[in-house]
Formats: structure tokens, C-alpha cells, sequence
């Protein structure tokens, strides 16, 4: 054990003697993003081929790529080059089951640790057609049916189902959310942060039924938090939903 701990801190003073002799290493390189590793984001194998999926560096293509050779393959989509909607930069995308269609995220605004509204965008990869998944405003956890004919999303703590054989009609669910009552299809804080989801809901496997979890908190009582910013405290409600 002693030997291992000689070795180690042999190795952090090289490194840090290497780094001084190079450069004056501060507590601003350290607390920065200076030596912050570099991350491939949006990364999905694509079912029963041997390629994935990524967003480009620039963030507004998604490509396909060879995992054997690592090169790029073809254009999935691209912001510059769609039918129907523009947009002019998106945050993330979900495959469908079938590999024929896209969500695509786009005005991502996080209210917790994993949970965020979204204006999400149907594309159709064939024809590049690209079209709102909804007109109504943001939704939260956009889901696909196993055949990718469907899509259910939470809006204000109601579950709306959309149905692309049907020119994409749009239909509700559930109507007894409420804000700070009732919420349908997404967890609560609690569960979100303790259990690490952002999703309680569910088609089964033929696309014939939804499942959610609905979540009934019309008995839990509402707690203000002051903040303390400096000389000047601040007291503000939250309003967000859920």
C-alpha cells in the first residue's frame, strides 16, 4: 500500500513539475474549463446496422458513421437543408423505432436536473420534411410508439398523444393536471432527483395502449426558500412547471 501511494505521488509531481516548467498553472486553469476533456454528444448506434448516429461539431447536422472505420457515411439531417419548417440550430434529437423519422429538440428550457421543455419537430429523414410535433407550446418527454406511428408527450402535467397516420392529429389524454396537484406522465422532484428519471410514461408493445404514472400531490403543503445573495436577499415564488 505504501509503495502504491510512493508511486502515485511520484507521478502528480512530474506532472506537475512538467506543467510549471511549461506554464504557471493557477487556480483559474483549475476551476476553468481549460483542461476539460472534449465529448462527442448525441451518440446513438442505429439498430442492425454496424453505424451510429451523432450530431456534427458544429451542431447542425446529425451524421451517420462507420464504427469499423469511424468515417462519416451519409447526412441524417441538417438545419440548411429541410422542407417545410426552418429552424436555425436544435439541442438534441430522439430516432424513431424504425429508423425513418426524427424528433428533433429545439428552445430547450431545463427546470431541474433532467427535466426541460422543449419545442420538438417531426423529420421525415426520406423526403426531409421537418414539421412541429405540436402547436400548442413546449412539451416534456416526447415519446415514440414501438412502430413509430405515434407520439405522446407531457404538456402542464397532461398527456397529448399525436398520430402521424392521421396528418399528425393531436389529441388529449388526460385534462385533470393542475399545477402543484395533479401531474400525469413525468415524476415529481422527488422522485426525478432520488430515482434519476424524467419519464413516467409508456406505450406497450403493440401501440394500443399508454401507461403513465400520475402523480396526485393536492395534499403536499408549498415551502418558500429565501435566497441570500450578498448584501441584497431575494425572495422570489417559483412558477415553473411541474
Amino acid at each position: 500500500m505504501k509503495r502504491l501511494i510512493l508511486i502515485c505521488t511520484t507521478f502528480l509531481m512530474m506532472f506537475v513539475s512538467s506543467v510549471s516548467a511549461a506554464q504557471k498553472l493557477t487556480i483559474a486553469d483549475v476551476t476553468s474549463s481549460k483542461f476539460a476533456p472534449k465529448v462527442v454528444s448525441g451518440i446513438n448506434p442505429i439498430e442492425g446496422t454496424d453505424t451510429y448516429a451523432r450530431i456534427s461539431d458544429d451542431g447542425k447536422r446529425i451524421v451517420t458513421y462507420s464504427f469499423k472505420t469511424g468515417r462519416e457515411l451519409s447526412v441524417l439531417f441538417d438545419v440548411n437543408n429541410t422542407m417545410g419548417e426552418k429552424i436555425k440550430s436544435f439541442d438534441g434529437y430522439t430516432m424513431s423505432p424504425d429508423g425513418t423519422r426524427m424528433l428533433i429538440q429545439t428552445k430547450t428550457n431545463y427546470i431541474y436536473r433532467r427535466s426541460y421543455t422543449a419545442v420538438h419537430y417531426i423529420y421525415t429523414i426520406a423526403s426531409r420534411k421537418l414539421e412541429r410535433l405540436s402547436d400548442g407550446g413546449p412539451q416534456q418527454v416526447p415519446t415514440w410508439s414501438a412502430d413509430g406511428q405515434q407520439v405522446a408527450f407531457v404538456r402542464e402535467g397532461n398527456i397529448f398523444l399525436v398520430k402521424l397516420l392521421y396528418d399528425n392529429a393531436e389529441i388529449q389524454v388526460t385534462k385533470d393536471g393542475k399545477f402543484n396537484e395533479v401531474i400525469n406522465g413525468i415524476p415529481d422532484w422527488v422522485n426525478e432527483e432520488e430515482f434519476g428519471f424524467n419519464r413516467a410514461l409508456t406505450f406497450n408493445a403493440d401501440g394500443t395502449m399508454l401507461c403513465w404514472i400520475r402523480y396526485d400531490e393536492s395534499k403536499v403543503k408549498t415551502y418558500s426558500l429565501q435566497m441570500y445573495k450578498g448584501m441584497r436577499p431575494e425572495h422570489s415564488e417559483y412558477t415553473d412547471y411541474p
